[in-house]
């Protein structure tokens, strides 16, 4: 009986723990406040409806700068609504990239800027299908414990596995 569980642990168990691990599913999302972030000038394009399409508009939005010929830097989201509280169809966010200032796109593509603000900033290196959730969840304790309401939009930038989100204070 005993080999029987040791068997398991070594084919089946272990690699499972091993790649949540190496998802991030262990990781803790860390928050920090009172930083200065900004400015970000982005190229982007406008999503309505489920959030859980993002990705597929952020995609296009890449796509769209390779074929301009735009260099770009990190993926950008602004998420405008809460789906806490606002209808799935009635969702929406600017979704892009970062761009140099100065530079030109044509449609479909947007243009914008965030200027420098205070923000509170989470961050958790994962994989971005888990790192969401936990980075909001981390966000919004840390607004629980200080008397604090969500303030949207809220920024992402996605780069090098990290997620960011950035709140205005």
């Amino acid at each position: 009986m005993k080999k029987n569980w040791l068997y398991f642990v070594l084919a089946f168990a272990a690699p499972l723990v091993g790649i949540f691990w190496w998802v991030g599913g262990f990781a803790s999302a860390r928050v920090e406040t009172n930083l200065v972030r900004g400015p970000y000038h982005y190229a982007y394009l406008e999503h309505s409806g489920d959030y859980v399409k993002l990705p597929d508009k952020q995609l296009e939005a890449l796509r769209a700068l390779q074929a301009q010929g735009v260099a770009h830097g990190a993926a950008i989201t602004l998420m405008q609504n809460d789906p806490r509280t606002t209808a799935k169809s009635m969702l929406t966010a600017q979704t892009g990239y970062l761009v140099e200032a100065g530079v030109s796109v044509r449609e479909p593509l947007k243009l914008a800027d965030v200027p420098a603000r205070p923000v509170v900033v989470v961050q958790l290196r994962a994989h971005p299908r888990l790192a969401a959730g936990k980075v909001y969840a981390a966000l919004l304790k840390y607004l629980d414990e200080h008397g604090m309401k969500l303030k949207l939009p809220t920024l992402e930038i996605y780069q090098n596995s990290t997620l960011t989100v950035e709140m205005d204070i």
